[in-house]
């Protein structure tokens, strides 16, 4: 077996854990540098809105500047780890391979949480639409809702995403036919069931089963940030790929004779809903949203 160092499996891990990411690689996906001061276990994160192009009423018309609208959204960051203690008898006789036996399965582990933070947003949001009696009929015409409410609330019409719990992937499957995506190590082009309606649609298990989000990656964000490394550790190391971040950490507790292997990350995210002023001037605020929830009927 090579030799392990922390900084090693640690650029391991992040590749495995960027390809396991299916939801968060559909959203907008904000780094470390973008966050606007730390607050606690809350960060505040910019998201930025399309801009509209305006036509010169005539020539040498004076022309107006418009401002880049930026949309704050607070996000709480979870700590995700996965910790796995390696007995001197597992290492001595088990151990045959430390990335395929104890990396992966923390990865896998790890993005799970990770990305988990996305589908309870997801899960929490409150259903716009109903499937009506579970048919193909029906989840068409409640996507086809979804597509329009996207458009009218000036949602681009690239990176729309339909994200489908499994028993709302068995009926957008029969709805798109068989059809074959491209056979990758990537977990989400294996997630992904075809395009309807404008939209790509992926299946994750992290959503309640008979539910769909129909999104613009405006629509929300995943915030990812490393741990610190900390001053105790035998050996720690911390990278970042892709805008996501990993800490690993190695060390030995005498007290049981283990070694310790810890990978972790902090994760959160949140749903971007723009507030616009009404247009009679009233006053009032509108809610401007770029998702839309379904759920299957009875």
């Amino acid at each position: 077996m090579a030799i392990l160092t922390a900084k090693g499996i640690a650029s391991t891990a992040v590749p495995l854990l960027v390809r396991n990411l299916v939801l968060a690689r559909t959203v907008t996906l904000v780094g470390s540098d973008e966050y606007m001061g730390p607050n606690g276990g809350t960060v505040t994160v910019r998201v930025r809105q399309p801009r509209s192009a305006r036509i010169q009423a005539q020539p040498k018309a004076t022309l107006t500047a418009d401002d880049q609208i930026e949309v704050p959204v607070d996000v709480s960051l979870a700590h995700i780890y996965d910790l796995y203690d390696l007995s001197d008898q597992e290492q001595t006789y088990d151990l045959e391979s430390f990335a395929m036996q104890i990396t992966e399965p923390q990865v896998a582990s790890v993005a799970t949480g990770a990305e988990d933070q996305l589908a309870g947003v997801m899960n929490a949001l409150t259903a716009d639409a109903d499937a009506v009696a579970q048919t193909i009929a029906g989840v068409k015409a409640a996507i086809l809702e979804g597509r329009a409410f996207l458009s009218k609330n000036d949602a681009p019409a690239g990176d729309r995403y339909l994200a489908c719990g499994p028993d709302f992937a068995n009926l957008v499957i029969e709805a798109l036919g068989d059809r074959e995506t491209a056979n990758t190590d990537s977990a989400l082009r294996e997630a992904i069931l075809g395009r309807l309606f404008g939209a790509t649609a992926i299946e994750s298990n992290g959503l309640d089963p008979d539910s769909a989000v129909m999104y613009h990656r405006s629509g929300f964000v995943w915030a990812n940030r490393r741990p610190f490394l900390p001053r105790g550790a035998a050996e720690a190391a911390a990278v970042t790929s892709q805008g996501v971040a990993l800490r690993q950490l190695f060390q030995f507790d005498t007290s049981r004779a283990v070694d310790q292997s810890m990978l972790s990350t902090f994760a959160g995210a949140a749903a971007v809903v723009d507030l616009d002023e009404d247009a009679s001037g009233s006053g009032l605020e509108t809610e401007n949203r770029r998702f839309f929830k379904i759920e299957l009927g009875s």
